[in-house]
């Protein structure tokens, strides 16, 4: 890692200048490498695989992983190349059910985007499950070949339960904190203001979930933490965040939004 007052060309092609810039290889270190560390977010650069077990204990889980389907898009493949570990080989509901087991605490939240609840319920020990859909406002990323795109996308909901008896009968603790439709309307930026990452989530539905299943100072952990949404959300919402991602691009990114939120979030705590 480089350290300096330098100048960078970030993923969204813009310029900064930063007093703390990375200087990534392509591939990390075996156990991957903290890029930042405080007393509201760490983000690790690495494969989440290789943290299993080593990880801290979470209060909330939710993630965007890849769906290997080779993700591209005839607008936007040509800027961004191909997403890591989209490729089919990856065990999604494997590696987040290894995670979810060494890591979530019992009866706590998960959110897994792309993934429908019954892909997920035994590998994850899930119970209280639901299937709820992100309305994204515009047409997103995808084959131009066909003439319908998408404008949706699912998001698997589901209550860690380690008890198989319980997650039969669909068991469930820590209720959100306001029962809400199972449609979330939050729309997506489309066209030229997609510059940080392909399949970026809205930091405002990200907020929604974690402060519907989380209480002030609770840990949420995102192993596919992409450009950092969802570490972002955590932060803005008065909770911790952890975050891992394998794509050095989108780490670096992940931390300039992340201090970039802390210093929002520092503000307000003096107010």
């Amino acid at each position: 890692m480089r350290r300096g007052n330098v100048r960078l060309r970030s993923a969204h092609n813009r310029t900064v200048t930063t007093p703390d810039a990375l200087d990534l290889p392509l591939t990390p270190p075996p156990g991957g490498k903290v890029l930042h560390e405080s007393s509201r977010c760490t983000i690790v650069w690495g494969d989440c695989a290789d943290l299993v077990g080593s990880l801290p204990t979470v209060d909330l889980l939710a993630t965007d992983p890849p769906y290997g389907v080779k993700w591209n898009s005839g607008r936007n493949s040509g800027r961004f190349g191909p997403l890591l570990g989209d490729d089919g080989t990856l065990d999604v509901p494997g590696l987040l059910g290894a995670i979810t087991r060494a890591h979530v605490r019992r009866k706590r939240h998960v959110y897994v985007f792309g993934y429908r609840p019954g892909q997920l319920s035994e590998p994850m020990q899930l119970g209280g499950m639901a299937e709820l859909v992100w309305d994204k406002g515009v047409i997103g990323p995808g084959s131009l070949d066909c003439p319908w795109g998408p404008q949706h996308e699912i998001v698997a909901f589901g209550v860690h339960n380690q008890s198989a008896a319980n997650r039969a009968r669909g068991d469930g603790n820590l209720a959100a904190r306001l029962r809400s439709g199972s449609v979330l309307r939050y729309q997506r930026p489309n066209a030229a203001r997609v510059t940080r990452h392909p399949t970026e989530k809205p930091v405002p539905l990200m907020r929604e979930l974690i402060e519907s299943s989380s209480r002030q100072g609770d840990m949420v952990l995102d192993p596919f933490a992409g450009s950092g949404s969802t570490l972002v959300a955590a932060i803005l919402a008065g909770r911790r965040a952890y975050g891992i991602e394998l794509d050095h691009r989108y780490a670096e990114l992940a931390v300039e939004r992340v201090r970039a939120a802390e210093r929002i979030a520092d503000q307000i705590a003096a107010a």
